[in-house]
């Protein structure tokens, strides 16, 4: 059972600073901050643990590590599209806290608000 989920800000600042290829992995800055309009690690946080709980994490797998999870959530652009994004989790053997790995924007699906 998972009693609580944690989001270190360093994984945020990832998220918001990180430059890479475009496509698996991408440039994860151009997303967050162009796209999604977050200039802030702590509101990128925010916004994830505002619609995550720990109920709503999908075991996907287990490896030599812990296992593995992913939630599906739903954010609103610059546009006030609502995009779909996955994020990825882990819980290391023999705990029971959740720790916040990545978030991947889906590409294919957008909803208006």
């Amino acid at each position: 059972m998972i009693d609580r989920l944690e989001f270190p800000i360093a994984k945020a600042q990832y998220l918001l600073n990180y430059r890479g290829k475009e496509g698996k992995g991408g440039d994860k800055s151009r997303f967050w901050q162009n796209v999604m309009g977050y200039d802030s690690a702590e509101a990128i946080r925010d916004v994830i643990l505002q619609r995550v709980a720990p109920q709503d994490l999908i075991f996907q797998r287990q490896d030599a590590y812990g296992d593995r999870y992913t939630a599906q959530i739903l954010i609103a652009d610059l546009h006030g599209q609502l995009r779909e994004i996955l994020t990825a989790w882990i819980v290391l053997k023999d705990e029971n806290i959740a720790r916040f790995i990545t978030a991947v924007p889906q590409r294919i699906r957008r909803q208006s608000i």
